[in-house]
């Protein structure tokens, strides 16, 4: 024991002596200690010869393949020196910029053959793909002529990092081998190496890497080195999730993607991720539920490229799986939108290791190197596939755009159709989101009468009139699969996929959906639209491209008054701020209004020359290049008086506006992809300037007039903060709270808004639901007899709105056990009709019915002098037997009045209601447009305030049930956004005039 000891004194003394800091070397690290398992040199791809010309990674950027991550900045170095080292075998193509102008590419890799005749290949693959112009004989000529096209895509999250590499060691593979076999997959497939989809969330993680790397390796994936901090590197320079914009495209990474991809028609299209750290390997198909309108090719062909792919993996002897957590029901998902064109979409995650490596539960250290390796394993496996099978893929691709078209299939006699509206950037913005995805596009030149149609709430009606200039999407077109995946008002899971989340919902408490579940493009936007029984009217014309109408200052008169902006168009938010930004004066009209015989919208633009007389410059020239930039039009007028009862320019409801001073908090526990999709409007549907802060910071409010809290976590406001900020409400400020975040503001221990969540009010139910009986009776104008009101003596027997659903709510420990229960099955993302109180100011530029995207986000609760301009569920008159008040009824009248009362004394029933509120007399209530809305959410749901505003002190509250901007794609409910942001300050808030 004594000698032993003695050795390790020594030992520790050698050590002593060998480390740096010992001997003073201070400004040197200490030499690591090893692991071994970091040291994976195995070999991709083990005894090729490569060509001596065609420089390595290493060569280029002094590092090994895969042994880090490499930048942006070096994945392009490295694809311009291998394509211009190899013309022979590639090209490179530029398809987009991103945000932050980084580049994005793609590498074309194939044999001069097929080198020579990329043009001649997009052609025939073009015509495969629009098989009405194609003989049998051509088809198949071409079938059996073209080489097949596959398009590999990596890291459209910017901090699965892995997928990129993966496709530099890919490339270099497929440019640089001297091997037979590359060389005859080359001439038999076109490869295309999508390396980097997401170039600024992957510049951004690979900064934070860098900050965190220290002196020896870490395999802790808890560590700031592995995950990062907020917002991470998953977004893109908005911080939006790139997967979930395919059928939006609102980015340019996403739309430069989706015009070439529309070129080649690819018939593999992959899409590599990342996933936690301590997962394995995923890969397609998926499980249920599965989109209906998914072309069988996918579903056919997706396992034949899995069994290859899992013989790959055994053959290394790594672990894999399919399905579990991946379905397929949302249709936005990069693979899946490339399967509904006809490609074998296929999806990849991997366990993401960002550096080093990590250790595992098993014990042993997966490092970057290794998990780089198994993406590439895929790939290659995937090619493979693809090369041995391209011929009936081919045949499959034709065969699927056959069905598309074919007159008698399930798309054929059926359109949608988007009825014409005054809101012309929104419905341009529209038409150009389907022409982007390469939808064929028509317009009504006439009137025209449909002999069936559906409206978005299901109901039918024969014989619909559909105006002159309706959008009209045929159905039955090359791309039926996706148009009717992104236009169907409806689609439904299988009864066994119902069932399996059900079961999921009750026994574990959590959803087996992965996304969204409604989507609707029409919806999205708020346009009116209907599915029509019927094929193109004969008076039907391609859609134009171009806008007939010309923006800039309408026929002025010689001496105007003012000018006025239409507040239909959405841009007329924008066009008010921007012109306040310049130093104009501008009003809103609260109410519909007549000038110089025009009529104008509410929520108008008003720019008044007496309001301007001291503005320095040209106003007219100032006005022309504002409503220029926004293809608006501004109308001169030469008088403000409005005939009738109609406003006068000088009146009340021409309300001047504060210019907006905007905050939008930021980091903490807010959601990065919220706080992105607000920042996105902000600067491209508003184009204002306003300020991005730190939630963490002290921030001097007083600069601001406006400020936005995202959605996040209820405790992401220090109280301090939240303090503050009731401070500067009640001095004039206006504050914007969405989603989860409004949990900071509307419990009674804050002491600041009157809103309440549900579950802080079940025992005080009954004031709310008086509320939507008020609420009811005044916007449907309901009268006492005539004879009751002018009579001169005083009524006997008043009724009032309680009395017709008599009857008192159950027990308040009742309804807590029922709202625990309802909660359990709160949607994934369900669109929900919403009615709009059309004469508020919250509300310019809104149908009477608003569609609202509505995930596991706060039920409001509003009463008292608290407005809620919009609540989910649209009242209407009741059909007769349509729903249980219905039924009460009518079992009332068999029974004596005597014996209905001791009835009722006896029972105690509830009345009839929906959930916490009973429906008005008469009134029925319609709710759910499109995706999973389990009936007891419903109940939950119904008649709760989307939107709701306040005053406190001199300010005023806007709470937001759901986030308005969601993946900036609702247009429909980001109009209600800016009309919070821009008209605020100025109708909702006292700000005082300064001397």
């Amino acid at each position: 024991m004594k000698r032993n000891l003695f050795l390790l004194f020594a030992a520790g003394s050698v050590l002593t002596q060998a480390h740096p800091l010992a001997r003073g070397q201070s400004s040197l690290p200490p030499v690591p200690t090893e692991l071994p398992a970091l040291r994976y040199t195995n070999d991709f791809f083990p005894g090729t010869a490569y060509r001596p010309g065609v420089p390595t990674q290493e060569s280029l950027l002094g590092f090994p393949s895969a042994q880090r991550a490499a930048s942006p900045a070096e994945i392009e170095r490295c694809i311009k020196a291998w394509t211009v080292a190899a013309p022979e075998r590639t090209r490179l193509v530029e398809y987009a910029r991103s945000h932050e102008g980084r580049p994005l590419h793609y590498v074309i890799v194939t044999a001069p053959k097929n080198l020579s005749r990329l043009d001649e290949i997009q052609a025939g693959a073009a015509k495969l793909g629009d098989p009405r112009s194609l003989s049998d004989a051509e088809a198949q000529q071409l079938i059996g002529s073209l080489p097949a096209v596959a398009w590999l895509a990596y890291t459209i999250h910017g901090d699965e990092t892995e997928g990129s590499d993966a496709a530099l060691a890919l490339l270099y593979h497929l440019i640089a081998a001297s091997d037979p076999k590359v060389e005859k997959l080359l001439e038999d497939v076109v490869v295309i190496i999508d390396p980097l989809m997401n170039p600024d969330g992957r510049e951004r993680f690979i900064k934070m890497i860098a900050e965190n790397r220290g002196t020896t390796p870490n395999v802790d994936d808890q560590s700031l080195l592995h995950g990062g901090y907020w917002p991470r590197g998953r977004g893109n320079h908005y911080l939006f999730d790139l997967n979930r914009d395919a059928i939006y495209g609102v980015h340019p990474e996403t739309r430069g993607r989706l015009r070439e991809v529309a070129r080649w028609n690819p018939l593999l299209f992959v899409d590599a991720h990342g996933m936690g750290a301590q997962n394995t390997h995923l890969f397609s198909p998926p499980r249920e539920p599965i989109n209906p309108n998914l072309p069988e090719t996918r579903r056919r062909w997706g396992g034949v490229f899995a069994r290859e792919q899992t013989q790959a993996f055994d053959r290394h002897g790594l672990f894999y799986y399919n399905g579990e957590w991946n379905e397929e029901w949302y249709p936005g998902y990069t693979d899946g939108w490339a399967s509904y064109r006809g490609a074998v979409g296929i999806l990849y995650e991997q366990a993401r290791i960002a550096e080093d490596g990590v250790r595992r539960p098993e014990g042993r250290i997966l490092s970057y190197r290794e998990s780089v390796q198994h993406h590439v394993i895929g790939s290659m496996a995937n090619l493979a596939t693809l090369q041995a099978n391209a011929k009936p893929l081919r045949e499959s691709f034709y065969n699927t755009r056959r069905f598309a078209v074919d007159p008698t299939g399930p798309y054929a006699r059926r359109t949608f159709a988007v009825l014409p509206t005054a809101n012309r950037s929104r419905f341009g913005a529209f038409a150009e989101s389907l022409r982007l995805q390469g939808f064929e596009l028509f317009r009504a030149e006439n009137e025209f009468t449909a002999p069936a149609a559906t409206d978005p709430l299901g109901r039918e009606s024969r014989n619909k009139v559909v105006p002159k200039g309706t959008l009209l999407i045929p159905n039955r077109q090359p791309l039926a699969h996706l148009v009717a995946a992104m236009l169907e008002f409806d689609p439904r899971l299988s009864p066994a996929a119902l069932e399996d989340e059900r079961r999921e919902l009750l026994l574990k408490g959590k959803s087996r959906l992965y996304d969204t579940t409604s989507w609707n493009l029409t919806m999205m936007y708020g346009l009116e639209a209907l599915t029509l029984a019927t094929e193109l009217p004969a008076s039907a014309k391609p859609f134009p491209t171009a806008d007939t109408v010309k923006p800039g200052v309408v026929s002025p008169p010689a001496s105007p008054v003012a000018y006025v902006i239409d507040g239909t168009d959405d841009f007329s938010m924008a066009a008010a701020a921007r012109l306040m930004e310049r130093g104009v004066q501008v009003r809103v009209a609260e109410k519909p209004f007549r000038l110089d015989e025009r009529e104008f919208a509410r929520g108008s633009v008003v720019v008044a020359l007496l309001d301007n007389r001291s503005f320095a410059g040209d106003l007219r020239q100032t006005l022309a290049r504002t409503v220029e930039e926004l293809g608006l039009a501004a109308v001169g007028l030469g008088s403000g008086f409005g005939p009738g009862d109609l406003p006068d320019l000088g009146g009340e409801y021409f309300q001047r506006l504060e210019p907006p001073r905007i905050a939008l908090l930021g980091r903490g526990g807010l959601t990065p992809g919220d706080h992105g999709s607000t920042w996105f409007v902000l600067d491209h549907r508003l184009g204002i300037r306003h300020s991005n802060v730190d939630v963490a910071d002290t921030l001097d409010l007083a600069r601001y007039n406006v400020l936005v809290v995202p959605d996040g976590r209820a405790a992401s406001l220090s109280s301090n903060l939240v303090g503050g900020i009731k401070d500067w409400v009640k001095a004039g400020g206006t504050l914007i709270a969405v989603a989860n975040s409004v949990g900071s503001f509307v419990s009674e221990k804050a002491e600041f808004s009157k809103v309440r969540p549900l579950p802080d009010v079940l025992g005080k139910l009954a004031d709310y639901e008086l509320a939507i009986h008020r609420e009811w009776l005044g916007r449907t104008g309901q009268m006492p007899v005539s004879e009751a009101i002018w009579t001169h003596q005083a009524t006997p027997g008043l009724a009032y709105p309680w009395q017709s659903v008599d009857g008192a709510h159950p027990e308040e420990k009742e309804l807590k056990k029922r709202d625990v229960w309802q909660t359990l099955f709160m949607p994934q993302g369900a669109m929900l009709a919403s009615r709009v109180d059309t004469n508020h100011w919250l509300t310019f530029g809104c149908a009477e019915m608003l569609p609202v995207l509505v995930g596991q986000q706060p039920v409001l609760m509003a009463a008292d002098s608290v407005e809620a301009p919009i609540r989910y569920g649209v009242l209407a008159a009741k059909a007769k037997g349509t729903n249980a008040a219905a039924a009460t009824e009518t079992k009332a009248k068999t029974e004596s009045e005597a014996e209905r009362k001791e009835s009722e004394k006896k029972d105690k029933k509830e009345p009839p209601r929906v959930g916490w509120c009973a429906l008005p007399e008469g009134a029925e209530l319609h709710l759910r447009m499109s995706g999973l809305l389990w009936p007891e959410a419903g109940h939950r749901l119904a008649n709760a305030a989307w939107v709701t505003r306040e005053r406190f002190g001199r300010g005023q509250i806007i709470l937001f049930a759901t986030p308005p901007t969601f993946r900036a794609a609702t247009r429909g409910t980001t109009r209600v956004f800016l009309n919070a942001l821009v008209c605020g300050p100025g109708f909702g808030a006292d700000q005082p005039i300064r001397p």
